[in-house]
């Protein structure tokens, strides 16, 4: 008996020191049907043989239908490869269209004969037809994939623990992969953002987008949230490869494929469903994530030794009131690239000091070497740089002539910001008496605090007015006009608030909120460098 126990041990220990990417909780989840296997195959090629400098013309129906395999110079431009993958299409529509023309009976050349070859022998004139209206560009992703292996080891224990605690595959850990490639950072033009590509609609279900913070930026809180979503679409559709096209194409989408299909069989409704916006992606997003399973769980077959991004330690601070950002950064003495990596979800707004960090923002930042706690860190930063509330909005409505644009350079902001803000689904569409919201910061370039003049001894505070406009109108230092009024923060002022410019007269003093916080130790990855942001897969 005490043999029989000890062996269990053993095997237990050994269990626990194999490596989590290759333990499943159940195969079945995810099924390979043989009718699918071709296109999984596609995508593994695409994923580890064709990099981005390559692409392959095929046919979007049938994957297998390989026409050929297209070579970019180095330093070639977006618009240069765009014209000759088009000129590439254009030759084999031509070739589909004369052996439709023929019957695919006779071939007229040798590149002829060569895509007769690829197709079955009984295809006929209205398949070849067809066919020239397939034919498709993509390309290859070799190269960001196995980039994407590096990263993956700074999230992907982070992801496990929370799909184990929400009792889901771990295998779903591997889909940024076909997302994001593992990059924190990426946007497409579609407008989703982050690891896991979240929209901004379907991304405020769980998380908090807006002007001051996106989540779907932060690899910990979007995560969470991913599992979430693919949990709420498992409950909905029932089979993890419709769950999995779910997150693609939505789970009322994938409920329709149902209906229509009479089954939840992927294979079927891959090949069959004609849903209207059921189109390439969708069909293909389960293909996609099988071949990138398989390799995440054996890069080696594919890249040889591979050695991921380790996790590092961090510390997040639960932040007791509204703080500008270079007011951390300066606490902390961390530069500013790191912190901003660290807390990814801070908008530009917070960085550009139009907003502050918001209140109980849980504000991530290296672990720290010495003997000072972060809550000392924290108690020890200047009023100047505390508030207890955040910097308002300001806004304007649009007259005649006005452009995002032309709004933007006169507030001094940028296009972007606008849109975030405002929420708007288009930088091109505004209309004529539609008020926009502005950062605070735009509202420097108004003129505000029109009625302080020099000599002027005490000013009663308006909307939207700043302390610096206020001092460079009367005369005076902003540092003097703090002192009078015994005021601990220049950014916190009040309307109808009146303030003491010069030594005559005495006004009530600010009384600054106290500081409280709650500081929690986590294990998070490595700080992610900032990299240009460059569009996803097709």
């Amino acid at each position: 008996m005490a043999v029989l126990s000890n062996l269990k041990l053993l095997l237990a220990g050994l269990l626990l020191l194999q490596p989590v990417h290759l333990m499943a909780r159940d195969a079945s989840l995810f099924p390979e049907p043989d009718e699918l296997k071709p296109d999984v195959m596609f995508w593994s090629r695409v994923y580890t043989e064709v990099t981005t400098d390559e692409g392959l013309i095929h046919d979007n129906q049938f994957l297998n239908i390989l026409y050929e395999r297209v070579s970019f110079s180095p330093g070639t431009s977006y618009s240069k490869r765009q014209k000759q993958v088009k000129a590439k299409k254009k030759y084999y529509q031509k070739i589909l269209l004369d052996m439709a023309k023929s019957g695919g009976a006779s071939s007229r050349s040798r590149a002829h004969q060569r895509v007769k070859n690829l197709w079955p022998n009984d295809t006929g004139a209205s398949e070849f037809k067809a066919a020239s209206k397939r034919v498709r560009f993509q390309l290859g992703q070799a190269d960001r994939f196995k980039e994407g292996l590096v990263r993956s080891g700074r999230w992907q224990p982070y992801i496990r623990k929370q799909f184990d605690a929400l009792n889901i595959p771990l295998e779903l850990a591997s889909l940024p992969h076909v997302e994001s490639s593992f990059r924190s950072d990426a946007k497409s033009h579609a407008g989703a953002a982050g690891l896991w590509q979240f929209t901004r609609s379907t991304g405020r279900r769980y998380m908090r987008i807006d002007h001051v913070i996106d989540e779907r930026l932060d690899p910990f809180i979007a995560s969470r949230a991913a599992g979430q979503l693919l949990k709420n679409n498992h409950e909905i559709t029932e089979t993890w490869p419709l769950a999995l096209t779910a997150y693609n194409h939505g789970a009322a989408g994938m409920r329709r494929a149902v209906n229509q299909m009479g089954g939840t069989a992927i294979e079927k409704i891959v090949r069959e469903y004609k849903g209207r916006t059921f189109g390439f992606a969708s069909r293909n997003f389960y293909n996609a994530f099988l071949a990138a399973l398989d390799i995440d769980n054996h890069p080696e077959k594919y890249f040889g030794n591979i050695e991921r991004d380790e996790p590092i330690e961090l510390k997040k601070v639960s932040l007791p009131s509204y703080y500008t950002a270079q007011g951390l950064i300066n606490a902390f003495g961390a530069k500013n690239n790191l912190i901003k990596s660290l807390n990814p979800a801070l908008q530009a707004t917070v960085w550009n000091n139009s907003k502050l960090v918001p209140k109980g923002y849980p504000f991530r930042v290296p672990a720290i070497e010495n003997t000072t706690s972060a809550k000392q860190i924290i108690a020890g930063i200047s009023n100047d740089e505390i508030s207890s509330k955040q910097k308002p909005d300001v806004s304007h409505r649009i007259r005649k002539g006005d452009t995002l644009y032309s709004i933007a350079k006169r507030f001094k902001v940028s296009v972007s910001q606008l849109v975030a803000i405002n929420g708007l689904r288009s930088r091109h569409k505004i209309r004529i008496g539609q008020v926009l919201k502005l950062p605070y910061a735009a509202k420097q370039s108004q003129g505000v605090a029109k009625s302080v003049t020099t000599g002027t001894v005490i000013y009663r505070v308006e909307k939207g007015d700043l302390l610096s406009v206020i001092a460079r109108r009367a005369g005076v230092s902003e540092q003097s006009i703090l002192t009078l009024n015994k005021l601990k923060n220049k950014n916190h002022l009040l309307v109808g608030q009146q303030l003491r410019l010069r030594k005559d007269l005495v006004v009530p003093s600010i009384v600054a909120t106290e500081k409280v916080f709650e500081l929690e130790k986590v294990q998070t990855p490595a700080a992610v460098k900032v990299a240009k942001t460059e569009e996803k897969p097709p």
